[in-house]
C-alpha cells in the first residue's frame, strides 16, 4: 500500500447498504445505489457539508439547526416512561422552563418523541440528561442511530451532555444530573487546584475514551470563564481566577479532548460562556431578568482577564463556542477598540451576546480566529431573550443567524425557524453556512462512516479501572491543606473516638451517611462516637453552596458567608470548642471563613470528593493533600463590595485575601504540605 492509498475506515449499518467503489466500501446513505459525494469518506469533511447542503429542504435544514434534550422511553423525566420502552413515544410540552421554572407564554415542546424528532423535525443534535449505564446508553444511543441510518439522508445523530465525570455526592438536573458511572475526578476548581496543565491533557485525552464508547460525541463545556464575582452560582464550574492557568487548562484540556483535530476518536468541545460569564452584578446569573446584564466597571478588564481562554479555545480548535445570555451594557468603561462601537459615544449593542454581531463576528471569528460553530445556550429565543424583547420568536432566530449563531440548545421545534424563513426575515441560503458548520463537525467525528458503539465495550471502558484510578487520585491530591497541625497526618490503623459532623446544604444527611461509612471502611482504627464530648477528634466537614435556581431571586442579595449557605456555624463553632477539630470546607464558592476557622485545629479543603479518598489523601496517601487554592478567599463581605466584579480576586491586591489564626493568607495559590 503506498502512502498515497485511501485506508478503508470500518463501515457500521444497520441498513446494509454498502457501495464498492474502487475496491473501496461506502456507506450509501440515501439509497440511491450511487456514491454522491457526501458518502466518499476520501473527501474533506467541508466539501462533503456543501454537498449535502446542497440536498436539504429547509426544514432538515432548520432541524439540524436546534439542539435539544432528549431521552429513552423508560426516562424518569418523561411523564409517560414505561419500563422497557427503548426510545421515546411521545412528545413532551410543558408551560414552564424545565431547567429555571420561568413560564413560558404558550407551551413549549421540550422534548420530542424519537419518531418525530428524526423524521418530522429533522433533529440531529440530542442532549442526554439521563444517567444511564454504560451498557444503556449504548443500546439507547445505537437504536436513534439506526432510526436515523433509515431517514431521507441518511444523517446521523450527535449526542451531547453536561460534563460526566466529576464527583457528585448529589446529582442536579441542569448541573451534574451524572453521577457514579463515568470516572470521577474533583470538580473544576478542584482540578485547578492540582495546578497541572499537563494532567488536563491526559484528562481529556481519557475521558473522551469513556463518552465515545457511550456513543456520546460532544462535550457542553468546559467553562473558559474567568471567575471574578466571588457569589456567583457557577463559580464551581470554572477553573478559578488565575488568569494564565485557566487559558492553560482550556488549551490543553481541548487538545485531549478534540486530538489536533476532530476524528472518530474526538468528543467536541463547545467552550463557555463567550465572552466571559463571571463578571456578574452582585453574583446574579443572567439566567434571570435581575442578572442579564454584563457590566464592566473597569477599562480593558475584557482583554486582560475574560478572553485570554476563550483565545486558546479557539487556537486549539475548539469545535464550537457557546456564548452566555447576559447582553453588554454602555455603562460599563471602555472594553472594545473604537472600530467596535456603534457610534461615537455608544460602545455597544445593548443584546444578548447569541444575538450580538460585533462580538461573535468581528471579535470571536475574525480577532480569535473561530473557525467551528456558534452553541447557543438554551433558552435564548423564548426564555432569556435579554435585549430583544420586543422581536417575535421569528425574528429572534433571525437577529440570531444574521449576528453568527449558528445551533440553538434545548430546543425540540424548529417551527418557529421555518417561520422566519416563510416570513422572508431569512431565506433559505441564510441558513447554509450555518448547516456546512455543523455538518462539518459530523463528518469529521466519522458519524457517517459509523455511529454504533459496542455495548459489551462500553461496560469495560466507561469507569474503566486505569481511568477510574486516574481520577481516584487526582481526589486525593486536589485536597488542599490550608492550616495543619499535630492531627495530620491521620494514623489509620491507631485507635481513636472520632466524630463526624456534616452541615451545608442538598442532601446532608445523605452526605453524613457517605462519610460514616467511609470512616468505617477506610479508617481502621476508628470508633465512631456520637458527641464531640466523647471524642478524640471531630471531623467537620462544610458543605454551604449557592444553588442557582433557589437562591438567585430578585432583590436578595446573594452572599459567601457559610452561614448564609446552610452551614450551622454556630454548631460548628460549639464542636471545635470541645474536641480538636478536623475542619474540612468543600468549596464551590470562595467563602468567607472568619466564624469558623479560628477555632479549628487544622483547616483542609476540598472540592467535591468522595469521602474514601478525603479521608486516604489527610492519612498521607499519594503524599497527601497537594492542592493550592484556585482563588482567594475574601477577607471579609466588605472586601468583596469594595472590589470590582471585572478583576478576579487574585489580582484585587495584598488587603484583599483573608488571613488565617497563624497568619496564612489564603491568596489563589495557597497550600501547604504535611
Amino acid at each position: 500500500m503506498t502512502a498515497s492509498t485511501p485506508i478503508q475506515p470500518s463501515l457500521g449499518t444497520r441498513t446494509g447498504r454498502l457501495i464498492t467503489r474502487d475496491g473501496l466500501q461506502f456507506r450509501d446513505l440515501n439509497g440511491d445505489g450511487e456514491l454522491n459525494p457526501y458518502e466518499d469518506w476520501r473527501r474533506s469533511p467541508e466539501e462533503r457539508a456543501v454537498d449535502l447542503v446542497r440536498r436539504m429542504t429547509p426544514e432538515e435544514k432548520a432541524g439540524l439547526m436546534i439542539i435539544g434534550s432528549h431521552h429513552p422511553g423508560y426516562s424518569s423525566f418523561l411523564p409517560h416512561a414505561e419500563e422497557g420502552q427503548l426510545l421515546n413515544p411521545q412528545d413532551v410540552w410543558r408551560d414552564a422552563n424545565p431547567i429555571t421554572s420561568q413560564p413560558y407564554p404558550e407551551p413549549v415542546l421540550v422534548t420530542s418523541s424519537t419518531d418525530n424528532a428524526i423524521h418530522l423535525r429533522h433533529q440531529r443534535f440530542l442532549i442526554c440528561r439521563d444517567n444511564l449505564e454504560p451498557k444503556d446508553l449504548a443500546n439507547w444511543t445505537n437504536a436513534v442511530q439506526e432510526l436515523a441510518e433509515n431517514s431521507r439522508l441518511g444523517i446521523p445523530a450527535v449526542f451531547a451532555s453536561n460534563p460526566r465525570n466529576h464527583v457528585a455526592l448529589v446529582a442536579q438536573f441542569g448541573v451534574n444530573e451524572s453521577a457514579g458511572v463515568f470516572s470521577e475526578w474533583p470538580n473544576e476548581l478542584g482540578l485547578a487546584a492540582l495546578e497541572d496543565p499537563g494532567l488536563m491533557e491526559t484528562f481529556g485525552e481519557e475521558i473522551a475514551k469513556e463518552w465515545r464508547a457511550g456513543g456520546l460525541h460532544k462535550l457542553y463545556g468546559y467553562m473558559a470563564d474567568v471567575a471574578s464575582e466571588p457569589r456567583w452560582s457557577r463559580f464551581n464550574g470554572t477553573f478559578g481566577e488565575d488568569v494564565k492557568l485557566v487559558t492553560s487548562y482550556i488549551g490543553n484540556l481541548m487538545r485531549g479532548m478534540q486530538g489536533e483535530e476532530l476524528s472518530e476518536s474526538s468528543v467536541a468541545c463547545t467552550i463557555k460562556h463567550f465572552p466571559g460569564g463571571g463578571v456578574r452584578l452582585d453574583g446574579h446569573d443572567p439566567h434571570f431578568e435581575w442578572g442579564q446584564t454584563n457590566e464592566y466597571p473597569t477599562e480593558g478588564a475584557l482583554e486582560r482577564y475574560h478572553l485570554p481562554p476563550f483565545q486558546a479555545a479557539c487556537v486549539s480548535g475548539a469545535s464550537s463556542i457557546m456564548p452566555y445570555y447576559a447582553k453588554p451594557v454602555n455603562t460599563s468603561a471602555a472594553q472594545l477598540d473604537e472600530q467596535f462601537w456603534q457610534g461615537p459615544t455608544t460602545q455597544f449593542a445593548e443584546v444578548a451576546f447569541a444575538y450580538n454581531e460585533v462580538f461573535l463576528e468581528e471579535l470571536l471569528r475574525r480577532r480569535l480566529g473561530h473557525r467551528g460553530y456558534v452553541n447557543s445556550d438554551s433558552g435564548v429565543i423564548d426564555a432569556m431573550v435579554w435585549g430583544v424583547e420586543s422581536l417575535t420568536k421569528p425574528e429572534r432566530f433571525a437577529a440570531a443567524v444574521r449576528a453568527g449563531t449558528d445551533v440553538f440548545s434545548d430546543m425540540a421545534d424548529p417551527a418557529e425557524l421555518i417561520r422566519a424563513i416563510e416570513q422572508g426575515l431569512l431565506s433559505d441560503a441564510d441558513l447554509n453556512q450555518a448547516c456546512i458548520r455543523l455538518l462539518s463537525e459530523i463528518f469529521a467525528l466519522g458519524l457517517f462512516e459509523n455511529p454504533y458503539v459496542d455495548p459489551e465495550a462500553a461496560e469495560t471502558v466507561i469507569g474503566g479501572g486505569e481511568v477510574a484510578a486516574l481520577g481516584e487520585k487526582a481526589q486525593r491530591q486536589s485536597v488542599t491543606l490550608l492550616r495543619s497541625s499535630e492531627l495530620l497526618p491521620l494514623k489509620l490503623a491507631r485507635a481513636v473516638k472520632v466524630y463526624p459532623f456534616v452541615t451545608g446544604r442538598t442532601l446532608i444527611g445523605d452526605v453524613q451517611a457517605k462519610l460514616e461509612e467511609s470512616i468505617t471502611r477506610v479508617w481502621s482504627g476508628a470508633h465512631i462516637v456520637a458527641t464531640p464530648e466523647e471524642a478524640d477528634i471531630a471531623l467537620v466537614w462544610a458543605r454551604p453552596e449557592i444553588a442557582l435556581f433557589e437562591d438567585d431571586r430578585e432583590g436578595v442579595p446573594l452572599s459567601v458567608d457559610p452561614r448564609a449557605n446552610g452551614v450551622d456555624v454556630d454548631r460548628v463553632r460549639e464542636i471545635e470548642q470541645t474536641a480538636p477539630t478536623l475542619l474540612v470546607v468543600n468549596f464551590t464558592n470562595p467563602w468567607l471563613l472568619g466564624e469558623i476557622e479560628p477555632d479549628a485545629a487544622a483547616v483542609v479543603g476540598s472540592f467535591e470528593i468522595h469521602p474514601d479518598h478525603l479521608i486516604r489523601s489527610l492519612a498521607g496517601e499519594d503524599g497527601g493533600p497537594a492542592g493550592r487554592l484556585p482563588m482567594s478567599l475574601p477577607a471579609s463581605a466588605e472586601a468583596i463590595e469594595n472590589a470590582p466584579r471585572d478583576v478576579p480576586g487574585k489580582y484585587c491586591g495584598e488587603d484583599y485575601p483573608y488571613r488565617d489564626r497563624d497568619g496564612n493568607v489564603y491568596a489563589q495559590g495557597h497550600g501547604l504540605r504535611f
